[in-house]
């Protein structure tokens, strides 16, 4: 049987070459996590590249375990701290169901999913709470909202798909700002700097 909450707790370590690391579980340290993971470009081959990407991995490390698994294949090591990152397993979504639309971000609707947390479990998560929540549970908590929480709203009409004018309004009016991963960027940086080059000419 897959991992499940009713059965098993959380997991406290992250296996990486068949050896279990412990790790760091809170969930304020997975939010900063999942920020280094997409900051990481490995398609970067040149020596600068390589050197930024092993730089970043390090630091990766040294957030999930606390120290650089220097002996382990830092490739497995950043695929098993993006596992970690899924949580609990769930059932998987069908391509069809998803059109790609971010409906929210940790970065830009925390402060709206902490609330919506407390309103429906009780559980605070502010900076009054002083022990950790584990990422998973967090996850859950996210995951199982219901009702008529703010956050909720934002993510519908962030996902509107229709014709209704107001709604295609509304949608346009509080659109996520456009996030790009580490290559993305690179990728824009060169581009861009072909027209600097051209201007200094």
């Amino acid at each position: 049987m897959r991992p499940n909450y009713a059965q098993d707790a959380p997991p406290a370590s992250i296996t990486v070459g068949g050896c279990a690391y412990p790790c760091e579980t809170d969930y304020r340290v997975w939010l900063d996590v999942l920020k280094q993971l997409e900051d990481i470009d490995l398609g970067d081959t040149t020596p600068e590249g390589r050197e930024r990407a092993a730089e970043k991995i390090i630091r990766l490390e040294e957030t999930v375990f606390g120290g650089y698994l220097k002996d382990e294949d830092p490739i497995q090591a950043i695929e098993a701290i993006a596992e970690f990152s899924r949580g609990y397993p769930g059932a998987p979504v069908h391509p069809a169901q998803t059109d790609g639309a971010r409906t929210y971000s940790f970065e830009y609707d925390l402060n709206e999913i902490i609330i919506a947390i407390r309103n429906q479990s009780g559980i605070d998560l502010s900076y009054r709470r002083k022990e950790p929540f584990h990422w998973w549970e967090f996850l859950l908590e996210f995951r199982t909202l219901c009702g008529e929480h703010y956050i909720l709203n934002l993510m519908e009409i962030r996902g509107y798909k229709g014709k209704d004018p107001e709604l295609k309004r509304q949608k346009q009016a509080f659109a996520l700002p456009e996030e790009y991963t580490a290559a993305e960027r690179a990728a824009y940086d060169e581009f861009s700097a072909l027209f600097d080059t051209e201007d200094e000419a």
